[in-house]
């Protein structure tokens, strides 16, 4: 009796195992994905030792709670949000938003004038920057098919982290398709739009401004 009951338990635990063997089997395989300046290409930026440059520095850069984490983030209804568990940012998505913003706000400045760059608190040791974009990205989400919500708030610092002004913006834009793919270039889209509104702010500044801060 006590042989056929461990043959038995063998057989379950075979079993158990051969299920989960066919269950990993037939997950969908992980989608890895990452948000892009619109253009598609890096600007290129003047050399930052050239006397006259303007140096914009974008960061600190700061997400909520919820948006940090490998899954994409999509709501669903007023109040419920979905974590998927297969369509994944490539990295940190607080990096890659930072890194995006850059290039996108480089891209919208005068090339000959302005070098802007990521910030982080070794360059500020060793670059001195005429102007710092600080900012809070309060949400960044989207429902699948509908819209994507950007709201952020920012800061802008002159010279010696002088405070020049504070804003807040909401961009809403639409999601040209069902999948993911279509909610990340929607994502792109959002920062692309919050960096026009960033590098017409910057060059709103009057000029003697901008020499106070080199």
């Amino acid at each position: 009796m006590r042989e056929i009951y461990f043959n038995r338990l063998a057989v379950c635990i075979l079993g158990i195992f051969a299920i989960v063997l066919v269950g990993c089997a037939s997950s969908s395989p992980s989608r890895f994905y990452q948000l892009s300046p619109v253009s598609g290409q890096t600007a290129v930026a003047p050399d930052v030792s050239r006397q006259g440059s303007v140096v914009v520095a974008i960061g600190l850069l700061r997400i909520p709670d919820y948006l940090d984490r490998p899954q994409i983030v999509t709501l669903s209804g007023q109040n419920e949000i979905k974590f998927s568990e297969f369509d994944r940012w490539a990295g940190s998505i607080e990096n890659n938003i930072a890194l995006v913003l850059t290039e996108d706000v480089s891209a919208k400045l005068p090339q000959d004038r302005f070098f802007v760059m990521h910030w982080t608190p070794l360059l500020e040791s060793q670059v001195p920057t005429s102007y710092r974009v600080s900012l809070f990205v309060t949400r960044f989400d989207g429902t699948p098919g509908g819209s994507v919500t950007l709201s952020a708030q920012w800061v802008v610092f002159g010279k010696d982290n002088k405070f020049l002004l504070k804003k807040e913006s909401t961009i809403i834009e639409k999601i040209n398709g069902s999948g993911y793919d279509a909610l990340v270039e929607a994502m792109s889209k959002a920062l692309d739009k919050l960096s026009v509104v960033i590098a017409d702010t910057i060059t709103s500044f009057p000029r003697e401004t901008v020499q106070s801060g080199q």
